[in-house]
């Protein structure tokens, strides 16, 4: 009985360690921008670190919607916010061009620009 009891804890443990694990955000964005306009990329209320002026690897992120924010050095261009679809442990890469005399941000997978989720007031 009391062996039982043991391989029952044992393996709640390990059940539990596995759901646990299978419940970690591995999913990332990155975005690669032009070597002529610097960008910061901003999640709510935090600035994303930045490893190099042309790009970003935001990690760790939870599957669905997440919305973003793009940022331009010395506010060259007006804030852009976008709202991408993160997937399941997965990752999105996008290219920061310039189209149509702005800045827009283009889905590598899709092969089409991804729209700028309009502000209040902006």
């Amino acid at each position: 009985m009391k062996n039982a009891l043991k391989y029952l804890l044992v393996f709640l443990f390990l059940l539990t360690f596995v759901v646990k694990s299978q419940a970690q955000n591995n999913a990332y964005i990155y975005i690669q921008g032009d070597k002529a306009m610097p960008f910061y990329v901003r999640i709510g209320d935090k600035m994303q670190p930045r490893y190099g002026k042309n790009y970003s690897i935001i990690p760790k992120l939870a599957a669905g919607p997440v919305t973003i924010e793009i940022l331009f050095q010395q506010n060259a261009y007006p804030a852009q916010v976008y709202t991408i679809d993160v997937p399941a442990n997965g990752n999105r890469g996008f290219m920061l061009n310039k189209h149509n005399d702005v800045y827009d941000l283009y889905d590598l997978s899709t092969q089409r620009y991804v729209s700028e989720q309009k502000q209040n007031g902006k």
